[in-house]
């Protein structure tokens, strides 16, 4: 007997229908969601991201070939999430296990469609059937694995994590999913009474149905139908929350891959020219801010690594990147409800004090898995600053003594040539 399975077996004709209706309805959902976000990256200044795909197919692909890296190698290949220990293993297991199992789900519906235009047509049987299994088996145990492992890191509550009480929502929801996905599976097996390498490809489904072998197969259908159900809508109230919680970073965070710059963490100069076409220097309203630089707000998922090698934070000052991300994306959500032409100015939530204590280092930047450049944003808001003779700090200071003694250390003007004679005398001979 070829092992195999059917796609909608023990599910009705009405829960078919049924079941598309309400995965139509939870996708409208997920795609307003997400477009409520790009709305309001929208009102930052253009990037000009059509022109990516225009001109020659090779103009084209060197284009975009530096981003479909990033995408690869620190999205797919997690590349920024290494390094941590236990969370970076804890993500791995439910970055790979997600992955698995949505591939795992399309190549299903895929097959359905294909058995719905012809059955010659269908690929879900005999050695790749028995692979698809065993490989999904695994897989959700990593993805089992990997939340409980973030569910141990939100009772632990480092300080550098942010915390919501939808992230619990967020775990138990896919708790129940990838527990109520093995409970289907087993009933399945129950009822249908698979033999042989058709059965223990699911090894997982195989030990659990073990359990209910005593069942009857009227028992065994009725409580599939209900379990399947179960797993149904919570899959579906995973896809509509997506854009309304944490895990709007699924979708965030590989866009900022692909449209960050390839180098982050660099001051790029003002010209006069800029300055008097745009008529301000730096940022003194959230619009000022490009498309993709609103775009990365929502990509911060609040693992706290920036504020972790953060130098000032270390020494106890008043600045935390992963807080100046999450200040400006407060600003962000409201430019819905101010009028056009009203200021909507970060400073007053960000004290210039905070923009002060940054080193610009750019520790916060070699650290972020999704490529935020915390660096660029605060030296933007620093440059209103100082437009507006807001400097402050070693560098006001250095500046006031250089208009006052022609150098920066403050000597009087006929010793301000000293540091270098004591700079001679100190080099060794």
């Amino acid at each position: 007997m070829t092992p195999t399975r059917e796609t909608f077996g023990n599910i009705s004709t009405t829960s078919q229908v049924a079941f598309y209706f309400v995965a139509t309805a939870s996708v409208a959902v997920f795609v307003y969601g997400v477009w409520r976000r790009a709305r309001l990256w929208q009102y930052g200044q253009p990037i000009h991201f059509r022109q990516l795909f225009t001109g020659r197919l090779s103009q084209i692909f060197a284009n975009i070939a530096p981003g479909l890296r990033r995408l690869f190698v620190d999205g797919l290949g997690q590349q920024r999430v290494r390094g941590r220990g236990l969370p970076s293993w804890a993500h791995a297991g439910l970055f790979a296990g997600f992955m698995m199992l949505l591939l795992g789900t399309t190549l299903l519906e895929v097959n359905h469609l294909a058995e719905m235009v012809s059955k010659n047509l269908s690929f879900h049987h005999g050695i790749y059937y028995v692979i698809y299994e065993f490989t999904l088996d695994l897989f959700g145990i990593l993805f089992l694995l990997g939340t409980v492992l973030f569910a141990g890191r939100r009772l632990w509550k480092p300080p550098s994590v942010g915390h919501r009480p939808s992230d619990w929502l967020v775990l138990a929801l896919f708790l129940a999913i990838g527990l109520t996905g093995y409970a289907v599976e087993a009933l399945r097996m129950v009822w249908q009474q698979p033999v042989g390498i058709g059965a223990r490809c699911s090894p997982v489904g195989y030990w659990l149905a073990s359990m209910m072998s005593h069942w009857t197969e009227s028992q065994a259908r009725a409580a599939h139908l209900g379990v399947w159900w179960l797993h149904s809508l919570l899959v579906f109230g995973f896809i509509a929350a997506i854009p309304f919680t944490r895990l709007f970073h699924f979708i965030a965070g590989p866009m900022n891959l692909f449209l960050s710059k390839p180098v982050l963490g660099q001051l790029k100069p003002v010209t006069l020219e800029e300055a008097e076409r745009d008529g301000r220097i730096g940022v003194s309203d959230i619009r000022h801010l490009n498309t993709q630089q609103l775009l990365s707000l929502d990509a911060c998922m609040e693992c706290g690594r920036c504020e972790d090698v953060c130098p000032a934070f270390a020494t106890h000052k008043p600045l935390s990147p992963k807080k100046v991300i999450q200040d400006l994306k407060s600003v962000m959500e409201r430019l819905p409800d101010v009028a056009v032409d009203a200021p909507l100015n970060p400073h007053e939530v960000i004290e210039a004090e905070t923009l002060w204590s940054c080193t610009a280092c750019s520790a916060c930047v070699f650290v972020c898995p999704v490529r935020i450049d915390q660096l660029s944003l605060i030296l933007d808001l620093r440059r209103h600053l100082t437009s507006e003779g807001g400097l402050s700090g070693t560098a006001a200071t250095a500046l006031r003594r250089m208009q006052s003694s022609a150098n920066p250390w403050g000597f009087p003007q006929d010793e301000r040539a000293n540091w270098m004679q004591s700079t001679s005398t100190s080099q060794p001979d």
